[in-house]
């Protein structure tokens, strides 16, 4: 009989705990997309709140948008927060952003891989052509 009440006890702290709707993001590349088409008829103001390593805090007005992709960010910690016209309901927490670029060395290792590529392709085109030009 106790493993049914505490089953039930725990069933009812699971059902009456808040939901919460922020999400986790990790951004690589320095941009994110947020959502927020549930909130989009109630709040009209998304804030931007850096929290790590400087703070600071930027508005955008997202009226009638459902979706937003930002971009340009700096390697830090970030808050996005929707709030609506006059402060009558409660801000929403969307997003807590973690922003890390990829490392400079990774991504020089990425061009010379390309550039490497690149030159192997044009050397092979100009070499086939060559010797298609004295086959003829």
């Amino acid at each position: 009989m106790r493993g049914i009440q505490g089953c039930l006890v725990i069933l009812l702290i699971l059902l009456c705990s808040p939901v919460t709707a922020q999400e986790e993001i990790i951004s690589r590349e320095g941009y994110f997309v947020l959502n927020f088409d549930n909130y989009s008829s109630k709040y009209d103001t998304l804030i931007i709140e850096q929290t790590s390593p400087d703070s600071w805090q930027q508005r955008f007005d997202v009226t009638g948008q459902r979706q937003v992709t930002l971009s340009g960010f700096a390697d830090g910690l970030y808050q996005a927060r929707l709030t609506a016209p006059g402060e009558v309901e409660e801000p929403v927490v969307l997003a807590s952003i973690h922003v890390k670029h990829h490392s400079l060395n990774q991504a020089l290792t990425l061009f010379g891989l390309g550039l490497l590529t690149f030159l192997a392709l044009v050397i092979s085109l100009i070499t086939l052509s060559r010797k298609e030009h004295e086959n003829v």
